[in-house]
């Protein structure tokens, strides 16, 4: 699967390089990905997306080899490899006996939740809003240099009543020190790629809001 993004429009939103509390937007139209629009610079200038796209393909060249906002990007595209991996081989537990899937049932029915609608050719299916956040949530705590604060996913309908592509919207705190430019391509670029191939669900749209810093040092964050 390709991860470069398609898009009809150009990218308007501009990367954060300074202050920590800010948001950066970034849009894409739904569609087949075939021709490569950049997603969002790291601090060397590269595209997060074609530097996932040569990680893939083992086409990395030298700049990407030695550079290192291009190999945090490159780690952060073998690590979401990897956990993808991990769980299509976790293999299906059922409940032990018919009673714990009647109460397991009833309680989901009791339980007021936030579901997330899948393009399924079997039929409706939905995904529990809560569970997808906590994987994209997973993805980020798993990069170098971030840990996600909370995570919003809302798929609203399009035009034909049918689901649109996902919205994200996330806050994350920082490590002291990072570019601020090259980490929130980063996190952009992995939520992304992790809503497609972990969740099987398209996103449109991330917004990423830089809400704290912390200290690789024992002891509470500041």
């Amino acid at each position: 699967m390709a991860l470069t993004p398609d898009t009809g429009t150009p990218d308007t939103g501009t990367p954060d390089t300074g202050t920590p509390d800010t948001r950066t937007p970034y849009t894409r139209t739904p569609g087949a990905v075939e021709a490569h629009v950049p997603v969002e610079p790291l601090a060397c200038g590269r595209d997060a997306a074609e530097v996932w796209d040569h990680t893939e393909a083992g086409t990395l060249d030298e700049h990407e080899r030695d550079c290192p906002h291009c190999g945090a990007a490159a780690a952060d595209a073998r690590g979401l490899e990897a956990m993808v991996g991990r769980l299509a081989q976790e293999p299906l537990v059922p409940p032990a006996t018919v009673v714990d899937r009647v109460v397991g049932a009833v309680l989901a029915e009791l339980r007021p939740r936030d579901l997330i609608p899948l393009d399924s050719p079997h039929g409706p299916a939905a995904l529990d809003a809560a569970a997808a956040a906590a994987v994209l949530r997973g993805v980020v705590d798993a990069m170098a240099g971030m840990r996600a604060r909370s995570c919003r996913i809302a798929r609203p309908s399009s035009s034909d009543g049918r689901p649109g592509p996902a919205e994200v919207a996330m806050t994350v705190t920082a490590r002291f020190g990072v570019d601020l430019s090259s980490t929130t391509a980063r996190v952009r670029q992995m939520v992304l790629a992790a809503g497609e191939q972990a969740l099987g669900v398209p996103v449109a749209r991330v917004d990423i809001e830089v809400v704290d810093v912390f200290l690789d040092e024992p002891g509470p964050a500041r």
